[in-house]
């Protein structure tokens, strides 16, 4: 079932914004041209994923002992205990074991959509 959730520009860029849709929590993420659509759970200890900080993912540099920012891998912490998710697929960041749900989510005329039974990003 897709749902259409708002106007895009409802949806401020590099922030988390907090929708019900059947029921569920769903936090929306606007990230450049992209929009991203994860469940408001957490993997680690069922916290509110959706209420923690959004921000590009934080990776080894080209020289050793760099660090980098990589701005086309957004990644959303737990504000309970810190735990990283990428917002893209859900995959928790430090552990392989863990992920959280994720669903389809995509802007159409300006319109930004969800598809409750698709989990992942969908294209544009």
């Amino acid at each position: 079932m897709t749902v259409d959730i708002g106007h895009v520009d409802d949806f401020v860029d590099k922030t988390v914004k907090l929708v019900t849709i059947e029921g569920r929590e769903i936090g929306i993420i606007r990230w450049a041209d992209e929009v991203y659509a994860v469940a408001n759970l957490c993997a680690h200890q069922r916290g509110p994923l959706c209420r923690g900080a959004v921000a590009p993912r934080l990776q080894g540099g080209a020289e050793p002992g760099t660090m980098e920012l990589d701005a086309g891998a957004p990644i959303i912490a737990c504000p309970w205990h810190g735990w990283e998710f990428d917002v893209r697929t859900g995959q928790a960041v430090w552990d392989e074991r863990y992920r959280v749900r994720t669903y389809s989510a995509r802007v159409v005329e300006g319109r930004v959509v969800v598809d409750l039974g698709r989990r992942g990003h969908a294209s544009r």
